[in-house]
């Protein structure tokens, strides 16, 4: 069986990897004003991945658990919001931080370094801070998957590249214009056009999927569209590069 993966817009997926697993990373879908499919809409969720606790990325992961009875990969401050503030089962809970490789249902998980935060706020407005983290998600026997979550360039990247090899990247590129709360002041998102290309390169990966955004007719998108070409055309780093419709599935 292909793996398959689906867009939702922002950083939201579906993995359908080679044994037919669902897995869904950062489900955030009701509230996504691209995305065609919401939460009730899933087919059978599988297992789980959170990078952390931004609405962006925690999205409806609360509907989706109590619906599927699926166990979550996660931080313990996304824990600790999932089952104090929504009262979701903690034995569907696989608490980790980075370096403590999983396996969940079969299916390989090794968490990541995010370079980011992740905080939410009680209703009694205590701050529940961790870890934010990324995933590189075993696929198929020779597909690996990086969700960087939200990150800014670090070298590490490189050093993930030789030790865990990841071929395909959800890779971000631009703030999702028009829907959160961005300041004005902001310039970019955690990584700009050209570091997202360079990141990718560091990691090695063979195909590259643009991520973290909701218009793919961004000028953002279309930029790094424009950097990857150029940069193909002039011999360096070649890998294929894909923009996804919020809605649209492709096979690897």
């Amino acid at each position: 069986m292909t793996v398959k993966i689906q867009f939702f817009g922002f950083a939201a997926y579906k993995i359908t990897i080679s044994d037919g697993t669902n897995v869904v990373i950062d489900p955030y879908l009701n509230d996504n004003p691209v995305s065609p499919i919401k939460a009730k809409d899933l087919d059978k969720v599988d297992l789980l991945l959170l990078t952390h606790n931004a609405y962006d990325h925690l999205g409806d992961a609360p509907e989706i658990i109590r619906r599927d009875k699926c166990p979550v990969i996660c931080a313990k401050d996304v824990v600790h919001a999932l089952t104090t503030l929504h009262d979701i089962d903690p034995d569907l809970m696989r608490v980790t931080i980075w370096g403590m490789a999983m396996e969940v249902l079969g299916v390989g998980v090794r968490p990541i370094e995010s370079h980011h935060w992740s905080f939410g706020v009680t209703p009694d407005g205590d701050l529940l801070s961790g870890p934010a983290m990324g995933f590189i998600l075993e696929a198929a026997p020779d597909v690996r998957i990086y969700h960087p979550g939200d990150t800014a360039i670090t070298y590490d990247m490189k050093l993930w590249g030789e030790l865990y090899k990841p071929t395909v990247g959800l890779m971000h590129v631009t703030l999702p214009e028009g829907s959160l709360p961005h300041m004005e002041c902001y310039r970019c998102g955690e990584l700009t056009v050209y570091e997202t290309l360079l990141a990718s390169q560091w990691l090695g990966l063979d195909h590259v999927i643009a991520s973290h955004y909701a218009d793919p007719e961004n000028e953002d998108v279309k930029q790094f569209l424009s950097l990857a070409t150029e940069a193909a055309e002039s011999g360096g780093y070649s890998p294929k590069v894909s923009v996804m419709k919020p809605g649209e599935v492709i096979e690897l």
